[in-house]
């Protein structure tokens, strides 16, 4: 299978994205398109070798303790369908700017499938969601994994930051010219971005989210129930906490059995979804956990089913 990849692709519009990953597939399959989180990029789907986390200095595998580098985007490619993701533009930017990304690739893509499924991770399921509820044509399955409907109490420790990481971003930058912002920087601007702001919960975008199913649309929604998300010297973030807190003070997130890290269970129930299913995985393992990779094949490959 050749692996189609577009470089500075312009959508209509026009909107400029960093880059596109189609392999084409059976045209009478639809075409499965994978919606990242806000600050990773498409190789977490299709590369998670050369994935990066924390400011681009450490590769994703340090957060996964050995599971294999395969996500969905491998699994659905070897049943032949055409899948594709791409390196959001406004990655930690307003969700709408993504959005409309969104709308130009299935509108661009459009006639090299049989309709459409979306695959969305964190605030790429908040997105899927949203183009359900708009009854987008050719729509036939959303799946959202670890999706904050509910908003992330996390993403308003990140948001009390934001001010400091703002001022920090701007002395970094005083005198400097790069090419490519360093580790730190790259850190420091997300922490900043209007994007994290959309996360918490009452915030004006979850507020606006539909709580109700989207019509003719079947969505599945996925969450996690392990919180060990970082590690630091060997020891869990939530283990940490404990010692310093009482656990019954750590938000549902950071809970065992409640979150994954960065999402709680509770509030990564889509509304209106048909099913749901938990995991014991944390906020990025859900994507490489075999359980739930088989739960995505499955529920995909009975699209043609009558239910």
């Amino acid at each position: 299978m050749i692996c189609v990849i577009l470089k500075d692709y312009v959508l209509r519009g026009p909107i400029l994205t960093t880059e596109v990953i189609f392999l084409p597939g059976d045209k009478e399959k639809p075409l499965i398109i994978f919606i990242h989180a806000m600050g990773l990029d498409a190789n977490v789907w299709v590369d998670p070798a050369n994935a990066r986390v924390l400011g681009g200095k450490y590769p994703l595998s340090i957060l996964l303790d050995g599971m294999e580098l395969k996500t969905s985007y491998h699994d659905l490619n070897a049943l032949g369908f055409p899948v594709l993701s791409w390196h959001q533009k406004g990655s930690s930017s307003e969700a709408g700017i993504v959005l409309r990304e969104l709308n130009g690739i299935i509108d661009d893509f459009s006639a090299f499938s049989n309709g459409f499924v979306l695959i969305g991770h964190s605030r790429g399921g908040l997105l899927a969601k949203q183009l359900s509820d708009r009854n987008k044509a050719g729509l036939k399955l959303v799946i959202t994994i670890a999706a904050p409907f509910r908003g992330s109490r996390i993403a308003g420790w990140v948001d009390r930051v934001a001010p400091v990481a703002a001022a920090l971003n701007i002395v970094f930058s005083v005198g400097r010219k790069q090419k490519k912002p360093s580790p730190l920087r790259r850190v420091l601007i997300y922490l900043s971005g209007s994007g994290v702001k959309e996360m918490v919960p009452g915030s004006d975008f979850v507020k606006a989210l539909s709580t109700k199913s989207s019509s003719g649309i079947r969505t599945i929604s996925i969450g996690g129930t392990n919180p060990a998300l970082v590690r630091i010297k060997g020891k869990t973030l939530p283990s940490i906490l404990k010692k310093m807190f009482s656990e019954k003070m750590l938000p549902d997130e950071l809970r065992e059995g409640m979150g994954d890290g960065f999402v709680s269970a509770a509030s990564s129930v889509c509304p209106g979804c048909c099913e749901h299913r938990n995991f014991h995985a944390h906020h990025h393992g859900l994507l490489f956990l075999p359980e739930a990779r088989k739960y995505i094949l499955k529920e995909i490959a009975s699209l043609g089913e009558e239910r």
